[in-house]
């Protein structure tokens, strides 16, 4: 963890409450509410590495009980966001080059398997209904749509796969950027247009392992894009060799 340990006001940039007024989360998800809160706050920069996470601050900043904030920290120590040390709490552990790198590469990897087993395992009407879902990306403009659509064509891809544990790690797959890539993400939107039409033309074609490689390539570019992004907001740091 990098040196030079601060405490930061958690104040999340999405809150559009008045002052002095808290606002609530959706308590049917509120430890995964939290969770996103939190990563918002270290993409924002208004946490940063080494600061300290103060359960106590974002009960009362969200208005929950420090229940689903433990279960934030436990999910977000997993991810790598935070660590928590005994007897001291919970700290960022932030936003690593390695990892934000090694995290696309990763999704690549996954969605490029499944997009071979789907070409392996699919049937025409699959084909039919992912190029639907090609043509529906294809003609978004607008990146809430963008996001709905690229959404429709994974899980497209997921269904033809027909594996139930390629679907779980899908699931498993937590994003790296909070909220909609497309839209807070600059450059993403034609190369993911561009990527998903080069992996639906090998599908077509039965070129699973094409297929596969088309969805790497696209996968790494985006995050060269994330690292460029996170590096010009200066939060993120690259690992000691």
């Amino acid at each position: 963890m990098p040196p030079n340990r601060r405490t930061a006001t958690a104040v999340s940039p999405l809150s559009h409450h008045a002052p002095g007024k808290r606002s609530v989360v959706d308590r049917r998800s509120s430890g995964s509410q939290v969770a996103d809160h939190i990563r918002s706050l270290i993409f924002a920069g208004t946490l940063r590495q080494g600061d300290h996470v103060r359960q106590d601050e974002i009960a009362e900043e969200l208005g929950v009980s420090r229940i689903p904030v433990r279960e934030a920290m436990i999910a977000l120590e997993s991810e790598g966001w935070i660590s928590i040390e005994p007897h001291r709490g919970a700290f960022v552990h932030g936003l690593d080059l390695n990892s934000v790198r090694d995290h696309y590469a990763l999704l690549g990897q996954l969605y490029g398997l499944a997009a071979e087993r789907a070409t392996e395992r699919g049937d025409e009407e699959g084909i039919e209904a992912l190029s639907a879902a090609e043509r529906a990306l294809r003609a978004a403009e607008d990146p809430e749509d963008i996001l709905h659509a690229n959404e429709a064509y994974i899980r497209q891809i997921f269904t033809m796969a027909h594996s139930p544990r390629l679907s779980s790690f899908g699931r498993l797959m937590t994003g790296v950027i909070p909220g909609n890539f497309f839209a807070l993400v600059p450059g993403t939107i034609q190369p993911q247009k561009r990527g998903i039409t080069a992996v639906n033309r090998a599908i077509k074609a039965g070129n699973g392992v094409k297929a596969s490689q088309e969805f790497v390539r696209m996968l790494r570019g985006h995050g060269d894009l994330v690292v460029d992004l996170l590096q010009s907001r200066n939060i993120l740091w690259a690992p000691e060799k």
